[in-house]
């Protein structure tokens, strides 16, 4: 018998955790991890389809072996700090019970799968596996595939979740403000960050805000209020796609709060262009002044986890947004010093451009640059790969990540292999353990239990740059890209140049909400892996720089000036 492709499934079901930091009771729940999937692939590749009964009856007796020593006392405390390990006893359990079945010991099948469900019920699909054909009359299977659809039956909320439609019933308003309350009660991670919120109370306070919303579009306006008292990039609420257009069009300009001044940076629109100018300031939006025009109507809806982060989000990300059927009215300063009024359409342009990603030039003296726009997909690393024949015989590598939102982290690391010969060392990430019993017996408390993650060995086949690296960042670095930074900075590969990271990293547990919004509710915490914080806070560069309103309308880079000055030195 091959290995059973459902043991790898359950694997890939915990896949976001890896292994333990060396030095650390996780270490040695990782060598036993190890050790147990020996064993079970040994089993499982001592058999194969045309196996005797002979054989199927000494691969139960290894199975069962294994699963004797997964239940000695100290390999249950290893495993209870260790998904990986705990996930092993579940691994050989199914195999084995496929192996009971081809020795049509249905008993002894049904029994192994049930021992299966007594440390987790994972939406695994049992019934729709051939090798399980021989159970599927057998009441106790129903059963079995009964638990392993609890999961998504509590936690899945399709009965809250009914599609867009223009009012919503008081009952469902009330179901989604508790459903958004409840799970940032039960599993958010940073209510250190606003210790003097009290939680309950603000449920309370919104109890009649969302009762006497009228429309969903009120509600919405309601309820998007709620995320941001939580101060966490990575916890928000957001509208229904019937309404994405009310609250999200904005026209093809980018601004940014540049010495206390909010001005435009970009213009992707040649028709736009020739109205509004990189370099021009904006004094007054919609007839108020802008900054003050932000606070009211921009700041109340801003989830964000830093004063860098706050800041970004409201005068770059959010600044325009608003109506797609309504024109915003601007009145700028030009370089030139006069005032001018005009009014932008958010949107309709047909021109619209967007600019090269991930790019990368050679600077003077043989320096390479690279911007890693995003870690959204394998992109970046591959336009890496790309331009290594040049990167390789460079004298020194800028990799420019101001502009990364983030994505996922392995698309980071896999850049970072190839400056390092070095384990590549992640963030230290922690979740709540909820242990009602615990609760019960001692009181309320809060409870943390540290994952598995940490170390990630480089491929011994990767080539290595080993010149002097610099790496930028500022306030839109975010999430994948901060757990990049570091990576980066754990190395002491280099030099961080900018300004600090947006300061919000972690894994959002996202849900759907009445009226076809979503939910999400960060429920990881990350530090560095010697317990400084970066959350609330962002990653620190070594060499400070920013642009100026000079730099924007010179089209001058002062960010990268600084790097490369650092790199000759």
């Amino acid at each position: 018998m091959r290995p059973h492709p459902l043991s790898f499934c359950v694997l890939m079901f915990i896949s976001s955790i890896a292994m333990a930091a060396p030095g650390t009771p996780l270490e040695r729940a990782h060598d036993q991890r190890a050790t147990m999937q020996g064993k079970r692939n040994a089993v499982q590749h001592s058999i194969n389809e045309t196996s005797t009964p002979g054989q199927l009856r000494e691969a139960a007796a290894r199975f069962e072996g294994i699963i004797v020593e997964l239940d000695q006392p100290a390999m249950r405390d290893l495993a209870n700090g260790s998904t990986y390990l705990r996930a092993e006893r579940l691994n050989n359990l199914i195999p084995l019970a496929e192996v009971y079945l081809r020795l049509d010991m249905k008993d002894k099948a049904l029994e192994a799968l049930e021992q299966s469900q007594r440390s987790s019920w994972i939406p695994i699909e049992f019934d729709k596996i051939p090798a399980f054909e021989g159970l599927r009359n057998e009441p106790r299977f129903a059963a079995i595939n009964a638990r392993a659809r609890l999961g998504t039956r509590i936690f899945d909320t399709p009965a809250l979740a009914a599609g867009y439609q223009e009012k919503l019933s008081v009952a469902e308003r009330i179901a989604g403000l508790s459903l958004f309350w409840h799970e940032a009660r039960q599993n958010f991670v940073y209510f250190d960050h606003v210790s003097n919120l009290d939680w309950n109370k603000v449920y309370l306070d919104y109890l009649p805000k969302v009762m006497a919303a009228q429309t969903t579009r009120e509600y919405y306006d309601v309820l998007m209020r709620l995320a941001p008292l939580l101060q966490d990039g990575h916890t928000n609420i957001y509208p229904p796609d019937a309404l994405s257009s009310t609250y999200y069009s904005r026209p093809p300009l980018r601004t940014a709060l540049i010495e206390d001044k909010v001005v435009v940076v970009g213009v992707s629109s040649p028709s736009l262009e020739k109205i509004i100018k990189v370099g021009d300031e904006i004094i007054e939006i919609d007839g108020m002044p802008a900054k003050a025009y932000a606070q009211q109507n921009v700041a109340p809806f801003v989830s964000s986890s830093t004063p860098q982060d706050k800041i970004m989000r409201i005068y770059t990300n959010q600044l325009l947004a608003g109506d797609g059927a309504k024109p915003v009215h601007l009145s700028l300063v030009g370089a030139d010093g006069k005032q001018r009024d005009t009014s932008v359409q958010r949107s309709g342009y047909p021109d619209v451009g967007k600019p090269p990603e991930f790019e990368f030039k050679l600077l003077k003296d043989n320096v390479a640059y690279i911007a890693l726009d995003h870690f959204q997909s394998d992109a970046g690393v591959r336009a890496f790969e790309k331009a290594w024949p040049v990167i390789e015989k460079a004298t020194a590598l800028v990799i420019d990540v101001r502009n990364n939102g983030g994505g996922s982290t392995e698309f980071g690391h896999q850049i970072l292999r190839h400056l390092t010969n070095q384990p590549v060392r992640g963030a230290a990430s922690y979740v709540r353990l909820g242990d009602p019993v615990i609760r019960a017996q001692h009181g309320n408390a809060v409870h943390w239990l540290r994952l598995d993650g940490g170390a990630d060995e480089r491929p011994g086949n990767a080539p290595v740059f080993t010149g002097p690296v610099a790496v930028l960042s500022g306030p839109r670095s975010f999430s994948a890209a901060e757990d990049f930074l570091v990576a980066f900075d754990q190395l002491q590969r280099g030099l961080i140049v900018g300004e600090a990271s947006g300061g919000s990293s972690g894994q959002p547990l996202s849900f759907e909400l009445p009226g076809g919004g979503m939910a999400r509710i960060c429920v990881k915490r990350d530090t560095y892996q010697d317990g400084r914080e970066f959350v609330g806070k962002g990653v620190m560069p070594q060499i400070e720089a920013r642009p100026t309103l000079q730099s924007v309308r010179t089209g001058e880079d002062p960010v990268l000036a600084a790097a490369l000055l650092a790199l000759a030195r």
